[in-house]
């Protein structure tokens, strides 16, 4: 446990908070809607629904198509093994990561992905911080449900409230609001705007992976964002 802390574990998301997937996903949307004769939504509106089922993802870029085919195209675009190559950790996440473990702290993921989401953390040599992962074909509700995170935090047997789940979009700081944790940290460089973030009401928001550091191992106070 971390020094003058009651947190005891983080749970973290991962597309845009660990690990930069924008092209990853980016290209597997498009090539994917492109295939199947869809319209091709902007980067921008794609980035809204990231971290959201990959069902629903489709049902908000094709509500009229084929939502089963295209998920099952999109899951054979991704598990190319060069795609993986596309995926890289986030700058200053590896420190993090490392610093958060020194100072006792246990860690998880909970992501919507599924079968590319272990290869990925592999690939991006942080897979070895986290004791627990819950992917998206591991529950019945996806974000910002909070299904996943009571379920990372049961396998830790860690209570909501010794707990912070952190990640870079509205339905991760949502999940965990409904879970009860102890804190929300909204991080700004990932998938989700700052406008965004903020309408989910985090505890705090960051910029940078070395200010959630600070943040989680010195027991802030709520609401200063």
């Amino acid at each position: 446990m971390a020094k003058n802390s009651t947190l005891q574990a983080v749970i973290f998301d991962v597309d845009g908070m660990l690990l930069d997937t924008r092209e990853f996903i980016f290209q597997a949307f498009e090539a994917v809607l492109a295939e199947h004769g869809h319209e091709l939504p902007g980067r921008a509106v794609m980035a809204r629904q990231i971290g959201r089922s990959l069902q629903d993802c489709y049902l908000a870029f094709a509500p009229n198509g084929d939502v089963q085919a295209l998920c099952v195209s999109h899951d054979t675009f991704q598990k190319n093994p060069e795609r993986i190559q596309l995926i890289t950790a986030l700058p200053g996440v590896h420190k993090m990561l490392e610093t958060l473990q020194k100072a006792g702290i246990r860690m998880g993921v909970f992501s919507s992905r599924k079968l590319t989401l272990m290869p990925s953390l592999v690939h991006a040599g942080i897979s070895d911080f986290f004791e627990v992962a819950v992917q998206g074909d591991e529950v019945t509700h996806h974000k910002p449900h909070p299904e996943g995170l009571f379920k990372a935090l049961a396998a830790l047997e860690i209570k909501p409230e010794r707990a912070a789940m952190v990640g870079d979009a509205a339905v991760d700081i949502l999940a965990g609001k409904a879970a009860n944790v102890a804190l929300t940290i909204g991080i700004t460089h990932g998938f989700g705007t700052r406008k965004e973030l903020e309408a989910a009401d985090p505890d705090h928001i960051v910029d940078t992976p070395a200010e959630m550091t600070k943040l989680l191992l010195h027991t802030p106070n709520r609401k200063t964002n």
